[in-house]
């Protein structure tokens, strides 16, 4: 808490005390003018003492209305506080002298008014407020006995009655005050230590929430009926609803858990945690995998008054599991492909140089002969492309890695394209490449083989032409949330062809997976495994009869361990 807010809330209490002040100032002033008209009824007339009295009420009256005035407008308000006591103390003076001096029976309203003091100003203000009453109330007992002021009834009080009773008088004031002031400060500080404790606490619930909020994780706690009873804020952004929305309902309807509903009850206690994986369903609609344990929640006498929940987005985890384990399928079968194809790459060569031997044969002079054996060559030829592109995907070449310019190996192999039997005049061939060079460290031969195949596979999508876009840029992004941002290059490729059926998408970059009539259905397949073995990204978006694009993310240094890409792209 800062000075200036420490000073405006001791400014407030301040405030507050004169204001009861002034109230307490009222009622009595209220109350003694009730009196003075009792007795004016009760003897029939009005007296030069009862005028004097009700001067004295109305002068009161008029001053607590000028301090309610200047109440909000004045800064120095304990200034103000010790003026409005000496009035006071000038007041009970007054009705004092007006009541019979030593004899009247308001000499106690002093020590009224030394407690308030105490009360407002502390000890200090309690004992000055005494001292002054003690002070005024011998001064006027000193006029009235030395006729120095005229006596407002007839004293019946010899000498010495009277200094007994000015001493009981003024011990009464100082003793009343200093016991005022010893309690006032007593409160004060008790007040001063229940704030101390209050913000104590204050701070540590804060601190509490702060903790809660800042997790990571979801944390939700429920009462034994199944009520969500609190929510913090990572468990709003995985499930996707907000606090409001869950609050009181059952956490079973929200997490998609009837059969669970039972698992806390006040009937059947939770005697430990219990852990489990839960299908479910965000707000949106979207699927979740959580991993959830759940504790009981005691009070302080160790009664079970609900559960506390703590549950992780298993979602990605659960997928990269899937992922991982698809590919070590994968690289089983490709081991036993690849051993297959070894075998029968040999014997192939074997029967392809055996025809070629016998298609120079002379014997086999006849036309048929020879186009029977055309084909067989060429067959045998397409059979030796694909066990070769075959062992490129199961038993990739190690990488040979350099300093390349991105947008050279991209140049290189669409000239290359434009000389091929694949591309047509009708295809507009557009590139938008980064300025200058645009440098990454690769194996060019692999990436020059991934620019191929995406643009073979670009042309054959367009059969009645289109046009092919290559893009180049550098991008920056982050592995994680807390990790520094890299460097990567994208290379996009986008044709405006035929497109992908969406139930295809899943399965493009499957070894021999192909929808066309000619083909190895491995294009894909290295295109993956070569940007994968380089520890970058390939993406892809299309639509059916509109076009596809594949981004493609090449770190632009050696990584040394994969990243995983959570920056979404806008093209």
């Amino acid at each position: 808490m800062g000075a200036m807010e420490l000073q405006w809330i001791q400014q407030e209490e301040m405030r507050a005390k004169l204001k009861w002040l002034m109230f307490l100032r009222v009622v009595i002033v209220t109350v003694l003018l009730g009196a003075s008209i009792v007795l004016q009824v009760g003897y029939g007339h009005i007296g030069k003492t009862t005028t004097s009295f009700s001067y004295l009420i109305a002068s009161t009256y008029c001053l607590t209305i000028v301090y309610s005035l200047l109440l909000n407008r004045l800064k120095s308000l304990t200034l103000f506080a010790y003026v409005q006591i000496f009035f006071d103390l000038i007041f009970e003076t007054l009705l004092v002298y007006l009541t019979g001096g030593i004899e009247s029976p308001f000499s106690p309203f002093y020590m009224i008014t030394s407690i308030a003091a105490s009360v407002i100003l502390g000890w200090k203000g309690g004992s000055l407020t005494a001292s002054m009453a003690s002070i005024l109330f011998g001064l006027l007992v000193d006029l009235q006995y030395f006729g120095f002021l005229p006596e407002t009834g007839a004293s019946t009080y010899s000498n010495r009655e009277t200094l007994y009773f000015l001493f009981l008088n003024v011990v009464g004031f100082l003793t009343v005050a200093y016991l005022s002031g010893g309690l006032a400060e007593k409160l004060s500080l008790t007040r001063e230590r229940l704030k101390e404790k209050a913000a104590g606490l204050a701070e540590l619930k804060a601190f509490h929430e702060h903790v809660v909020q800042s997790m990571s994780t979801g944390l939700m706690t429920t009462g034994l009926s199944g009520g969500i009873t609190s929510f913090n804020r990572a468990a709003e952004e995985i499930i996707g609803y907000r606090y409001g929305e869950v609050r009181e309902r059952p956490w079973w309807e929200i997490f998609g858990s009837p059969d669970l509903k039972e698992l806390i009850s006040a009937e059947k206690p939770l005697m430990e945690p219990f852990r489990f994986d839960r299908e479910c369903r965000r707000k949106d609609g979207g699927p979740l995998v959580l991993g959830m344990t759940v504790s009981p929640l005691k009070n302080e006498e160790g009664q079970q008054i609900g559960g506390v929940w703590i549950f992780q987005d298993l979602t990605r985890i659960r997928k990269m599991e899937m992922e991982i384990e698809h590919k070590k399928r994968l690289a089983t079968i490709g081991e036993m492909a690849a051993g297959m194809a070894h075998e029968i790459r040999n014997p192939l060569a074997s029967l392809s140089g055996s025809m070629q031997v016998l298609s120079r044969d002379p014997r086999l002079d006849d036309e048929e002969s020879h186009r029977l054996m055309e084909i067989a060559l060429q067959e045998t030829e397409r059979l030796n492309s694909i066990i070769t592109a075959f062992l490129l995907y199961a038993r990739p070449s190690p990488l040979n890695k350099k300093r390349w310019d991105i947008n050279q190996l991209v140049r290189d192999t669409l000239s290359l394209l434009r000389k091929g039997k694949e591309y047509q005049d009708n295809i507009d061939i557009q590139l938008n490449l980064a300025s200058g060079e645009l440098e990454a460290v690769v194996d060019a031969d692999q990436i020059r083989q991934v620019f191929w195949n995406l643009s073979i596979n670009a042309c054959q999508a367009m059969p009645q032409g289109g046009r092919l876009l290559v893009i180049t840029r550098p991008v920056t992004m982050r592995s994680d949330k807390k990790s520094p941002e890299t460097a990567w290059i994208e290379v996009t490729f986008s044709d405006n062809g035929q497109g992908i059926q969406k139930e295809h998408m899943d399965k493009i970059f499957y070894p021999f997976f192909t929808t066309k009539d000619r083909g190895s259905g491995l294009g894909l397949s290295i295109v993956h495994r070569v940007i994968e073995t380089h520890q970058g990204r390939v993406h892809v978006e299309s639509q059916p009869g509109e076009g596809t694009r594949f981004f493609l993310l090449l770190p632009v240094g050696e990584m040394t361990t994969p990243v995983r890409l959570e920056k979404s792209r806008s093209h």
